[in-house]
């Protein structure tokens, strides 16, 4: 009789053991094969350029840059993250209520719960055998729980989210800045490419037919073996260092395609008018002293390490506050169904001092560590103070060298210009020999090349001054703007820095957009 409950146990510990290995297998992950690769890279090819405006004519300058800003993945990436840490920063403030906890339940058993009493001293049965609960009945109750402790930590862990949050809107702010510069310089690179092909092209042309008769006049032995090889290794040099050019020239234009985020195999063209070829570079008409200033106020550098020591302070209040006991209020209401309750239903309240008293020996190292984090964000904001002066510094000096450069190269272009026409005219490229003119040609070429690169390198050099003192391209909205109003929301404010009217703060900051409110409100 002993043995058949065992028996009967055997094959249901069996079962449940085999029901855990299998879900154990079914855990173990897959490799992806190779549709699940081919569904997934059509499905993120689709996703990579879907639901863009259409580029429908020339782009401008101020079209790439709100094409870069709205589309670039980089740019998306970090305003994701934004998006994410508003999300925990909202979630983290649910942390400050206190707990409200409902529980129900139903239990019933085949006996009753019965029990009856032993006289300690005579160890004989006392009472007899009763119970004082239902067989079968339901239970509820909902509590209201606050531990003091917990709302001070929750209260500097919000925050922390919240700063959290300012840090990725400057993370947003600081890629949107280097995006702008790189687009800057790949735009004017792309646009000196385009202008440059159509030159490239004919002198190339050219000089791959001097080619082609050479070939045929040694072939012929219409000149001396020597002679022709050397001919012919000087138009080879002239031809592969066209092909070079014409190269560079297609790289530039694909790396602008991928800062607006365009398909590779997407042809386009860039904007390019007679009326200002070469649009003048201003630059900031300001002391060393307040570039300095206002780079220190406006970098994102510089609010992130703020951001992060102020995280750091919290942090410090954080591991002060885990030292004290943790004080937890209970307000609950219940509900039992057992018929032999005289109350059925019933409120209780109750008050709680806990704490480990291992905390207590471990809080001096946790403060420690979190005032060392301070420091380090302290430290790390002077670090970033100097960096940002060396940058300012190297910009505009940088900048001043390039727009010499760009003098000098214009004045070199004009010249070179100017006597290739003058060969070209004269009775003299009838008496030239083919290379001479083609050499001719070429450096006509490389000189006009030179010339568009040295501007392009003053434009990137501007770019690098605005990065480096903060300047904001941003307006005020990017997600919901359509291509064009964004275009001209940049131009707005590119003008605006040109006439000399620089931002005093930065657009995404609700900081400086609630004190402007306040002093609006005040001034009212």
């Amino acid at each position: 009789m002993s043995s058949t409950p065992t028996f009967k146990k055997k094959p249901v510990l069996a079962l449940a053991i085999s029901a855990l290995l299998l879900n154990g297998c079914s855990l173990m992950p897959k490799p992806l094969t190779e549709q699940e690769r081919k569904t997934q890279v059509g499905a993120d090819s689709a996703d990579l350029f879907n639901q863009q405006e259409p580029i429908n004519g020339p782009l401008t300058l101020y079209q790439a840059m709100a094409r870069a800003l709205k589309y670039n993945q980089d740019h998306r990436v970090k305003m994701m993250e934004r998006a994410v840490a508003e999300g925990q920063a909202n979630y983290a403030k649910f942390d400050l209520l206190p707990d409200l906890v409902a529980a129900a339940g139903y239990n019933s058993r085949d006996n009753f719960n019965a029990s009856s009493s032993r006289s300690m001293s005579t160890g004989r049965q006392s009472l007899e055998t009763s119970t004082s609960q239902d067989r079968s009945r339901f239970m509820g109750d909902m509590n209201l729980r606050w531990n003091i402790l917990d709302f001070g930590v929750s209260y500097f862990r919000a925050q922390q989210e919240g700063n959290k949050v300012l840090m990725s809107a400057e993370n947003r702010r600081k890629i949107s800045h280097n995006i702008i510069k790189d687009l800057r310089t790949a735009y004017w690179s792309a646009l000196s490419a385009q202008r440059m092909t159509a030159r490239i092209t004919p002198v190339l042309a050219e000089a791959q037919r001097a080619l082609e008769l050479a070939k045929q006049a040694e072939n012929e032995k219409l000149r001396s073996p020597l002679d022709g090889l050397r001919y012919r290794k000087s138009l080879l040099e002239i031809v592969r260092r066209l092909e070079a050019l014409l190269d560079q020239q297609r790289l530039a234009k694909a790396e602008l395609a991928g800062l607006i985020n365009l398909p590779p195999n997407k042809e386009f063209t860039l904007a390019d008018t007679d009326a200002n070829l070469w649009p003048a570079i201003s630059k900031p008409v300001m002391s060393q002293d307040e570039m300095d200033t206002l780079a220190l106020q406006l970098r994102p550098e510089i609010r992130t390490e703020i951001y992060e020591q102020r995280i750091g302070a919290a942090e410090v209040k954080k591991a002060m506050l885990r030292m004290l006991p943790g004080v937890e209020l209970q307000l609950g209401g219940n509900y039992d169904s057992n018929s032999y309750l005289l109350n059925q239903n019933w409120g209780d309240f109750g008050a709680q001092i806990s704490k480990n008293l291992f905390e207590i020996l471990s809080a001096p190292q946790a403060i420690a560590v979190a005032e060392t984090q301070e420091s380090l964000a302290h430290s790390k904001r002077l670090a970033a103070y100097m960096a940002i002066l060396t940058q300012v510094r190297m910009s505009r000096q940088q900048l001043e060298l390039s727009e010499n450069q760009f003098h000098r190269t214009t004045e070199l272009d004009d010249i070179n210009q100017r006597i290739h026409q003058h060969i070209s005219n004269s009775e003299l490229s009838e008496a030239m020999s083919s290379l001479e003119r083609i050499r001719s040609s070429v450096d006509s070429v490389l000189s006009a090349l030179q010339k568009h690169q040295s501007y392009a390198e003053s434009q990137e050099a501007l770019a690098k001054l605005y990065v480096s003192m903060g300047f904001d391209p941003l307006p005020k909205t990017i997600e919901n703007a359509s291509i064009v109003s964004l275009a001209s929301s940049i131009e707005a404010i590119d003008r605006e820095w040109q006439k000399g009217h620089y931002p005093q703060q930065a657009i995404d900051d609700p900081k400086s957009d609630e004190a402007s409110a306040s002093q609006n409100k005040a001034e009212k």
